[in-house]
């Protein structure tokens, strides 16, 4: 059996960071070409007057840089940048190990800049391959320092030669890091700036694709329901004989077909509803009404349909309740007719209670509670998102939906300046809470009379 490491899995994004890591070898090479012309001048001066065979060495290796980088960064342009990392951190490698052997004094100069290569490693390779670095850049420090504990370097420069040249290789770093620093920070800020960009551009199309989608979907929802009308209506005349007598297997057809019409009929005005709402375009209409229009509306819907499936069911409005009050009647009935068809609908036994209350001295809240399967509380919120139904497997309940009802009533909840809340215990049953702003109609002459009778 084959072992895989989880975390050496191939990213969705791995071929944005080769592109990356190929723009960070690219510029480091071209910063090491930059950086070892100073070098080289200084090179020259320095060690030109004692040349011999081990000089030689060490004058080609610093002259090395230019070739070994443009061979470096055009591999990388080539469209393999770990391989060019290599050829660039490993000539360096060398090429450091053998100038502290080689020249008195430049041992001091290993450690810096071994560390220096390593960060410039972390920048250009993946991050596991900065291990393998480490391992290699510790094993020629020992290396080093074991062949300079027992043979003394060939070339001896003068003193005031070695320090020019540490100080010189000092000041070089130091701004080498500082330049590799930038070019880091640089790229990042243009790969954040396109991401962004991309991320801006998504976005819009986005919010263009779901305007047109929503569009759609409200001009399709018109044009069927036409013909729906005219389907509910033609078997509603049919059903009451008004083209002739009905045997029974007719009836109970055309039974069937203004049941499914009906609520076909419904489904589509659910998703016009949530098409306007994510549209921008329903709205809200503030106007005084009657709280029991409200209640008699809720009755004459839902009520029956309890009685038909042998559920206990009330209706309770609290007499603090004032009697009329402002808001939209329509969106209003539309929520607590939701509300209480859900609750009905599933539940198979027990009861259904709606009550409707003050709340505070400046709201009113619609409860609406009934004893059936229960919800999750893990899926509290799925049940307020459209087209999202509850998980079947952790409640018994097999009755299915379009899943747009909840999310309808949360909307216009929220859009009347309101809130909506759910409670819930599975095999117990489960409560919603709307809680509106209490507005009042300013009172009538009439009534002003009568109160100051």
């Amino acid at each position: 059996m084959k072992l895989m490491n989880p975390f050496r899995t191939q990213s969705p994004y791995e071929e944005i960071e080769t592109a990356r890591r190929g723009r960070m070898v690219i510029a480091v090479c071209n910063a090491g070409i930059l950086f070892s012309i100073p070098l080289i001048v200084v090179s020259t001066i320095v060690m030109l007057p004692q040349f011999s065979p081990s000089m030689a060495l060490v004058y080609g290796l610093c002259v090395g840089i230019i070739p070994i980088n443009l061979i470096a960064k055009r591999i990388a342009i080539l469209g393999k940048p770990d391989f060019g990392s290599y050829v660039f951190v490993i000539y360096f490698l060398i090429l450091l190990a053998i100038n502290s052997v080689v020249l008195d004094g430049i041992y001091l100069m290993l450690v810096p800049g071994y560390l220096l290569l390593l960060v410039v490693t972390g920048m250009i390779l993946p991050p596991a391959r900065g291990y393998s670095m480490a391992m290699l850049a510790s094993s020629m420090y020992l290396v080093v320092t074991i062949v300079l504990s027992y043979v003394e370097s060939p070339v001896r420069l003068p003193i005031s030669a070695i320090e020019l040249l540490v100080t010189f290789l000092g000041v070089l770093t130091f701004i080498f890091v500082v330049f590799i620093n930038q070019l880091t920070t640089q790229d990042l800020r243009k790969a954040l700036d396109n991401a962004t960009y991309d991320l801006v551009e998504m976005n819009k199309k986005l919010e263009l694709a779901s305007e047109r989608k929503s569009q759609f979907t409200a001009r399709t929802s018109h044009e069927l329901r036409t013909p729906l009308s005219a389907i509910i209506v033609f078997s509603d005349l049919a059903l009451r004989d008004a083209y002739g007598p009905l045997n029974g297997k007719l009836r109970h057809a055309l039974d069937h077909v203004s049941n499914s019409a009906k609520h076909l009929k419904t489904i589509i005005n659910d998703i016009l509803d949530l098409s306007k709402i994510e549209a921008g375009e329903m709205e809200i209409f503030e106007e005084p009404f009657e709280l029991m229009d409200l209640v008699h509306t809720l009755e004459s819907s839902c009520l029956q349909i309890a009685e038909e499936k042998n559920l206990s069911s009330s209706v309770w409005v609290s007499p603090e309740m004032p009697e009329r009050l402002i808001g939209d009647d329509d969106r209003l009935t539309q929520v607590l007719l939701n509300l209480t068809g859900n609750a009905i609908k599933f539940t198979e036994e027990g009861e259904v209670e709606v009550r409707i209350e003050p709340y505070g001295k400046s709201e009113w809240r619609m409860i609406v509670r009934d004893t059936g399967p229960g919800i999750p509380e893990d899926q509290f919120a799925t049940v307020f998102k459209a087209y999202r139904q509850l998980d079947r497997t952790a409640s018994p309940s097999k009755v299915k939906g379009t899943g747009l009802g909840l999310a309808i009533a949360s909307n216009l909840v929220h859009m009347m300046g309101g809130d909506i809340e759910v409670e819930s215990e599975l095999g117990v049953g489960s409560t919603f809470t709307v809680i509106l702003p209490l507005r009042l109609p300013e009172p009538s002459g009439e009534e002003v009379e009568k109160v100051l009778a």
